[in-house]
């Protein structure tokens, strides 16, 4: 804006000296003009009163003028010229002052939007730092959160772990077995050491921890166990021997000498209450004969009083 203020200036300036000199041009000019008539009308009285020296200095005066008029005249072109060249540059300030001022106006609106656009910044400066502060807050919280949660799932793990072993000892503690020798037909077995008597006939076996393929019974879990055997012999040659089992060592003996005429059928048992832990193996073992048909069994047989 002011460098635009003082080339006006100096243009205004320059026209005012140009229209200056163009005036004194033109008195000038209408002096020679004016001084060469005269001199043309004063020629022939001059010539007869001063003589030939005086009408030569007066002709070469007159030339020099006539040359200054001609430098006039072309100083008066270019100085038309250049008042074009004054009011064309005018007009050029004109439009420039116009143009100025509507640059100063969209600045002053540029500097009124940036300030207002600063403010906004400001504003929205202070809103994100609230916002990263209750964000921060938020993840604090969430943390808490996920912290409560994880022991929450950790302290669910362990209930459920926890029913789920109250379940699985609850249906361990529904145990209960009792089986028979023969799963058919009638007859004597004989063995003549002991050996583990396999009973396939199967009455009862909750939980199925007794084994019909291999006569064992295995428990599940700690405990106190009531197990009760029996045997039942006729028509035999050889006594009947019944011993339980637990793991590899003798418990408890059931038994009778053999049959006679007299005495052709004989009946035994024996009954134990057994702490086992977990993975203890009971079983009967016989050694002789015994019998076993629908009504006269041979039976083995097993429940869980408590558990430890």
């Amino acid at each position: 804006m002011k460098t635009s203020l003082v080339f006006l200036v100096l243009i205004l300036c320059y026209l005012c000296r140009a229209r200056k000199h163009s005036s004194d041009n033109d008195i000038l000019l209408q002096a020679v003009e004016g001084g060469e008539e005269k001199a043309q009308t004063q020629r022939p009285g001059t010539e007869a009163e001063g003589g030939e020296p005086e009408l030569v200095l007066q002709s070469d005066i007159w030339a020099e003028l006539r040359i200054l008029r001609d430098i006039v005249k072309e100083q008066r072109l270019e100085i038309w010229h250049l008042t074009n060249r004054v009011t064309a540059a005018e007009s050029l300030v004109d439009e420039l002052q116009k143009a100025n001022t509507v640059m100063e106006a969209r600045m002053t609106a540029a500097e009124s939007l940036t300030d207002e656009l600063q403010m906004e910044n400001d504003a929205q400066a202070t809103e994100l730092t609230v916002t990263q502060q209750k964000l921060s807050s938020l993840q604090q919280r969430l943390t808490v959160s996920e912290d409560r949660v994880e022991e929450l799932r950790k302290q669910q793990e362990g209930q459920e772990a926890t029913v789920q072993e109250l379940q699985n000892t609850n249906r361990v503690r529904k145990l209960a077995f009792s089986v028979s020798f023969r799963a058919s037909g009638e007859g004597n077995t004989s063995n003549e050491d002991f050996l583990p008597l396999i009973y396939r006939n199967v009455f009862t076996n909750i939980g199925n921890h007794y084994n019909p393929h291999t006569g064992f019974f295995t428990a599940p879990l700690r405990g106190v166990y009531y197990f009760r055997f029996t045997g039942h012999v006729a028509h035999a040659d050889l006594s009947m021997r019944l011993r339980l089992f637990k793991n590899g060592d003798a418990i408890v003996m059931a038994g009778d000498q053999h049959t006679t005429t007299t005495d052709p059928e004989d009946n035994a048992s024996n009954g134990v209450v057994l702490q086992l832990d977990v993975g203890d193996v009971v079983s009967v073992q016989l050694s002789g004969d015994v019998w076993d048909d629908h009504y006269c069994r041979t039976t083995f047989s097993g429940f869980l009083l408590f558990p430890l």
